[in-house]
């Protein structure tokens, strides 16, 4: 075959290495992707020494690795270093190489603009970087696994607050240095857990832990199966949360919730949750009686607005309720399904979610119209016993007045004409009657103090009021004649 002319000069020239030649460390020959890269025109470059296009940092290193070559040594493996350019620094990947000529003064340069890769490295480093910082700040244990030999790979420090050891202890273990630390009766199921993620790929559980200062702890550990690039494969990480507190809590509000559903359905007063627009959500057995319905389910269908005697009253509890979030021993009269009237007193508080919306409200109405009827009777009895007791004293005065005219007329009966014997029958007759109606009003005073000092409180005035005047009737004696 025919050697075929190949123009050299014109490949390199459009080739996408820099390339340049040097001598004594100046450029003397230099393609134009080399100059695109230095961002400088070729003209301009021509001459210049090659160590001033190189930034400070890098300038020992490339005179070190210029000097080795020039020397003999082997060609340099391809290394980063930074170029200045009259704008933005550029990152290139070089190699200096002897090219094959007669002339061993030379030195080939090749440079590959590799700012771009940098740019991606440095953004990832940031972003590794801030991950670390994220990490490091994590109240939560995040711990990555080898899926074929169960190393650990990465830990952050939550796991010393965690376990209570110090982090080097378990930096370089495996997954055994922290199933060390599962309470013993739970050890079997987490087992199974780390054994089995690697197929399911996802998964939580909750278990205990044993703190290095013997303190149980819970902990809710969820795995997630990464698939990594082909070089490392995959890991397993694991993100272990400490929920001792919340499960503290969650364990407080499940027993407070009891009680409270214990004295829901135990309580003998109402007790009720009612919907923002009256329905009834709840109510226990002592409300379904207590407001006359045959049964709890024809109670949940209806509201308990009907059921005030004065609606003005509702509205108000309502208004207290959205503006005081509860109101407390309100004094309310309802009446029930079969008309009947009741006194309750009533204590409710509006709940609301987290962010302040209303659900529903809940609360207790005692029945108290018996204690309010009781209420009424002693101040009644106590009306009547001051109103006996002022009668008393004026009694007593008509009967020491009655008493003297007596005695006053003994003395002079037999003294009297026939005329004043006459008055005198009269006087006597009057004083009789002033007599009689003393003794029936002090009849009605003893039956009044009598009664209202033993009589037990009822429910209901009339009765007692009936046996008063019951003990107060005339034993058929007539009444003497003036």
């Amino acid at each position: 075959m025919d050697r075929l002319p190949i123009n050299w000069a014109n490949i390199v020239q459009h080739s996408r290495e820099g390339i340049a030649l040097l001598r004594e460390g100046r450029i003397i020959w230099a393609n134009e992707r080399l100059c695109t890269i230095a961002g400088q025109e070729c003209d301009s470059l021509l001459g210049q020494l090659f160590f001033d296009l190189v930034t400070d940092e890098y300038r020992d290193l490339f005179l070190k690795e210029q000097e080795q070559i020039l020397a003999g040594h082997e060609p340099s493996r391809p290394w980063d270093i930074r170029l200045q350019r009259p704008q933005a620094h550029a990152w290139v990947e070089i190699r200096l190489f002897v090219p094959d000529t007669a002339d061993p003064s030379l030195l080939a340069v090749t440079l590959i603009n590799v700012t771009v890769r940098h740019a991606a490295i440095e953004k990832v480093k940031r972003l590794n970087n801030r991950l670390q910082s994220i990490l490091h700040s994590m109240h939560d244990v995040v711990i990555s696994l080898d899926v074929d030999d169960n190393s650990i790979i990465s830990i952050n420090p939550a796991a010393e607050i965690l376990y209570g050891v110090p982090l080097r202890t378990l930096t370089n273990g495996t997954d055994e240095d922290i199933l060390a630390f599962v309470y013993p009766e739970d050890e079997a199921r987490v087992r199974t857990f780390y054994k089995e993620l690697s197929n399911e790929e996802y998964g939580k559980i909750e278990y205990r832990i044993i703190h290095s200062d013997e303190r149980v702890r819970w902990v809710r550990d969820e795995g997630y199966l990464v698939q990594c690039t082909a070089e490392s494969g995959q890991r397993i990480d694991h993100v272990i949360r400490d929920i001792t507190e919340q499960r503290k809590a969650a364990m407080e509000l499940y027993r407070s919730e009891q009680r409270y559903r214990d004295f829901f359905y135990s309580t003998k007063d109402m007790a009720f949750c009612i919907t923002p627009e009256g329905a009834f959500l709840d109510i226990n057995d002592a409300g379904v009686v207590m407001l006359g319905f045959p049964d709890k389910q024809e109670a949940l269908k209806s509201q308990v607005y009907p059921f005030f005697e004065n609606p003005s009253i509702g509205d108000e509890i309502l208004s207290e309720l959205d503006t005081r979030g509860f109101v407390a021993n309100k004094h309310v009269s309802l009446r029930t399904i079969a008309n009947q009237s009741l006194e309750v007193d009533i204590t409710a508080r509006a709940k609301k979610d987290d962010r302040g919306n209303l659900l529903y409200y809940e609360g207790i109405a005692t029945n108290i119209t018996q204690s309010m009827e009781n209420q009424r009777n002693r101040v009644l009895r106590h009306a009547a016993g001051g109103m006996c007791h002022h009668l008393n004293t004026h009694l007593m005065h008509i009967q020491n007045a009655q008493e003297g005219i007596l005695e006053e007329l003994q003395d002079v009966e037999q003294n009297l004409t026939q005329t004043n014997k006459e008055v005198y029958e009269n006087l006597l007759s009057y004083t009789q009657d002033i007599g009689y109606a003393t003794e029936k009003i002090s009849k009605v005073t003893k039956a009044f103090n009598s009664t209202f000092l033993t009589y037990k409180e009822e429910p209901y005035l009339n009765q007692a009021i009936a046996d008063i005047f019951h003990n107060c009737q005339d034993s058929e004696t007539s009444e003497p004649q003036s």
